[in-house]
């Protein structure tokens, strides 16, 4: 009796393992192709930034369109080991006065440093005098929505997410990006 229920333990294992092998190899490979995708454009979305701001922070009316003059405006291009972010030029208001910020457009060196399946955590490196390397989390709502944080940014200390739609690729050429 006692054998028999070696054997059949042993059988069971024989079997068992494989089959929970094969089922996480699956779940790995399906999870893999689940990924956020990152190559293309994508653009500042005031929309859901602002619908952010309303529900989860506390800022001032004042500070709020402040950051509506500067957000909604740059695009990013992924390709490859890169990024491309382009800011057209725009007009704003401080204090009553009428300002003209100028656009910009610089190139920064990507690195990943790991990805799920709703994350991608990169490293940006810049040759930019005015912008050190840094730490990026990406938290992807979906294949065609992320948002970064900004709580410790320059531009903003406000625990603010700013998001970003991807712009589908017959649209690209309409964004100012070079």
């Amino acid at each position: 009796m006692t054998v028999n229920r070696e054997i059949s333990s042993m059988l069971r294992l024989r079997f068992v393992i494989p089959a929970i092998l094969l089922t996480l190899s699956v779940l790995m490979t399906s999870a893999s192709a689940q990924e956020p995708k990152l190559e293309g454009t994508w653009k500042s979305d005031w929309q859901l930034t602002k619908k952010h701001i309303d529900a989860e922070c506390k800022l001032s009316e004042k500070l709020v369109r402040g950051l509506q003059q500067l957000m909604g405006k740059m695009t990013v291009r992924y390709d490859g080991g890169r990024a491309v972010f382009t800011m057209p030029e725009s007009h704003f208001e401080i204090e009553g006065e009428s300002r003209l910020a100028e656009g910009w457009t610089f190139e920064a060196k990507l690195k990943l440093l790991g990805r799920t399946g709703s994350q991608i955590a990169l490293i940006t490196e810049s040759d930019e005098p005015f912008l050190d390397d840094s730490i990026t989390l990406m938290n992807f709502e979906g294949p065609d929505i992320y948002w970064v944080y900004l709580g410790h940014s320059s531009i903003a200390d406000h625990h603010v997410r700013e998001y970003f739609r991807r712009v589908p690729p017959d649209q690209s050429a309409s964004t100012n990006v070079k």
